[in-house]
């Protein structure tokens, strides 16, 4: 059982409220007619079903990608991308610890992903399964989050886009 000092909580919601209300300033300051910025109104309850969500994506990408080094060895790209999918994991355990959120256990293993009798039938999934991940942070990313979590999702998308997909298509 973690012990917390009562004091320490509250000087992080200080420290998030600050962030948020000076993000706010900073996005309406930046926002045009045409493109203004959602206010970060998201409740603590959704927010962690948004960053649960994002984050078992991640873990599930993580352990496919796994699985297919297990059977077909170190091969490219899932060499590369799998340590990209534990970095998009660990950036979003890090927004639920800033939030001192609970980090869900990871439902994923090496014996509950799919399997590929090929490395080429592995990238097409693989390229399937970023396209949907950019999708999940698409439908994610109009919603007001925090910033950070703006930040975060966006990073995590584009490099899905710019670089996993890519990947995966020229693999097949």
């Amino acid at each position: 059982m973690r012990m917390t000092n009562p004091t320490r909580g509250a000087h992080s919601l200080l420290r998030i409220a600050a962030a948020a209300v000076c993000a706010s300033a900073v996005l309406t300051a930046c926002s045009t007619a045409s493109a203004v910025a959602p206010p970060t109104t998201i409740s603590n309850v959704v927010l962690a079903a948004v960053l649960d969500s994002a984050l078992q994506d991640e873990r599930h990408a993580e352990h496919i990608y796994l699985r297919v080094l297990a059977d077909h060895g170190n091969v490219l790209p899932f060499f590369n991308v799998v340590i990209a999918e534990q970095r998009h994991s660990a950036s979003i355990e890090a927004l639920l610890r800033t939030r001192e959120l609970p980090v869900p256990e990871n439902p994923w293993t090496l014996d509950n992903v799919p399997r590929f009798t090929s490395v080429a039938a592995a990238c097409t999934a693989a390229a399937a399964a970023e396209v949907a991940n950019v999708a999940l942070y698409d439908r994610f990313l109009t919603q007001a989050l925090p910033v950070d979590v703006q930040l975060v999702f966006a990073a995590n998308r584009r490099a899905s886009v710019q670089n996993h997909l890519p990947a995966f298509e020229r693999c097949r």
